[in-house]
């Protein structure tokens, strides 16, 4: 069932958080704990598409790790994959004036990162209120367990490949994340800002895909391949 085209039609963006929130803390009631905030929708392209002006925030689960460079295929619907770029904080900062260079000098570090989205919606078909409902399709993600200064990457010509079964299935670069994926962290300060958070230290923030999500299936071996950051061979299982 959507929820904009069954139950609430005219239903605006703060609604649609306020209804995440209240399920994240089902989640949490339930035993899981929230590790970090993800960032969704980081290509101005799909902001055109979807008609928005900012990404989607949605949050990983404890339970949502996968383990030993591997995805248990069984525990999705139909899910994809999506390379990004993992920053880690040293100090909280947050507000809505918080710039790039402010988030990079609060850089712990980066890391390399896979997430799998999936979503209940068949063929991925949901609006911009419906995905935030939804988590922003948030299911799993694997980690990468090199961590790496910020100054010793260039994030916006940092480059990726998926291939998948040894041919190749997809490319991107850093800049397809809002240009830069710092920015991503500004866009999130913006976000928390609005119900007075800040971003907290020590979280693995996922920055966004840097190239369009690849479907997988049972089977796959699976390639990302950095230019500079730790790449990472997944297998389906």
């Amino acid at each position: 069932m959507k929820v904009t085209k069954e139950l609430a039609p005219s239903l605006k963006v703060e609604e649609a958080y306020a209804i995440q929130a209240e399920l994240l803390r089902l989640r949490e009631a339930d035993g899981h704990a929230i590790i970090a905030p993800k960032m969704g929708l980081t290509s101005k392209a799909k902001w055109t598409q979807m008609g928005v002006d900012s990404p989607v925030v949605g949050y990983l689960f404890d339970d949502m790790i996968e383990r030993d460079q591997s995805i248990e295929f069984d525990r999705y619907i139909h899910p994809k994959i999506e390379p990004e770029i993992g920053i880690v904080l040293k100090n909280e900062i947050g507000g809505p004036d918080l710039t790039i260079s402010e988030v990079k000098d609060n850089i712990d570090y980066i890391f390399s990162a896979v997430e799998v989205i999936d979503s209940r919606y068949q063929n991925f078909d949901f609006t911009f209120i419906d995905v935030i409902i939804d988590n922003t399709s948030a299911k799993g993600a694997i980690l990468g367990t090199k961590q790496y200064d910020v100054g010793s990457v260039d994030l916006i010509t940092e480059q990726v490949e998926i291939l998948i079964n040894g041919e190749q299935v997809a490319e991107g670069k850093g800049e397809a994340v809002l240009g830069n994926p710092i920015q991503v962290i500004v866009e999130l300060a913006k976000h928390l800002d609005q119900s007075n958070q800040m971003i907290q230290p020590g979280q693995p923030i996922l920055t966004g895909g840097m190239t369009a999500a690849v479907m997988i299936e049972k089977g796959d071996t699976i390639q990302v391949n950095y230019s500079n950051l730790e790449d990472l061979t997944i297998e389906v299982k």
